[in-house]
């Protein structure tokens, strides 16, 4: 082999890798910027989406809260049991949680039509617009209501959800300072 031979074979070998890592050090900072708005990235047992919606909700709980003047959620206030909850199961904790919320509004709901709280509200679909329509809730917690539902939704039917616990701790903080407001209202 002589040496133009050589080094052609060289530079074909190395041809590839070099534009692979040239491409990573050239993008680098405009692919970390994309990261945030991705909106579900799962690695083997990795899933960022719901740990995205579960920050998303929070903010918007935090700026309700600032809004009407009163204290941010703190998991203070949320009942120990849910919160022990967590480390044991995150998927259970949720559902427990969701079905604190749900209780307290078909408990209200009920309430006004002066029955004793049964499983037509429990299926009821549009149980959030209704307690808004009866002002129990406003627009934002409609909001925030749909949304826990959703995550509740989404945490029952995947078949593989690996969360943090501070993600679960998040959504019982949540939910359990909504159904404390629909109790209150």
């Amino acid at each position: 082999m002589d040496v133009l031979t050589f080094i052609s074979e060289l530079i074909k070998a190395v041809a590839w890798p070099a534009t692979a890592i040239v491409l990573v050090v050239l993008l680098r900072k405009p692919i970390v910027e994309l990261i945030p708005l991705l909106r579900k990235l799962k690695y083997k047992e990795l899933e960022i989406e719901f740990a995205q919606e579960v920050s998303e909700l929070k903010a918007e709980a935090e700026a309700i809260a600032k809004e009407k003047g009163e204290e941010a959620p703190s998991i203070a206030s949320t009942p120990s049991n849910l919160l022990n909850l967590v480390t044991f199961s995150t998927r259970t904790a949720i559902m427990e949680a969701w079905l604190e919320v749900e209780s307290a509004s078909v408990a209200v709901a009920s309430s006004f039509w002066g029955k004793s709280p049964n499983e037509i509200f429990r299926n009821m679909p549009r149980l959030g617009e209704y307690l808004l329509q009866c002002k129990v809730i406003d627009e934002k917690q409609l909001s925030v209501f749909n949304k826990l539902r959703q995550l509740r939704n989404k945490a029952a039917h995947a078949q593989e959800l690996d969360l943090s616990e501070n993600d679960a701790r998040s959504y019982v903080q949540l939910a359990s300072d909504l159904a404390k407001h629909i109790r209150e209202a």
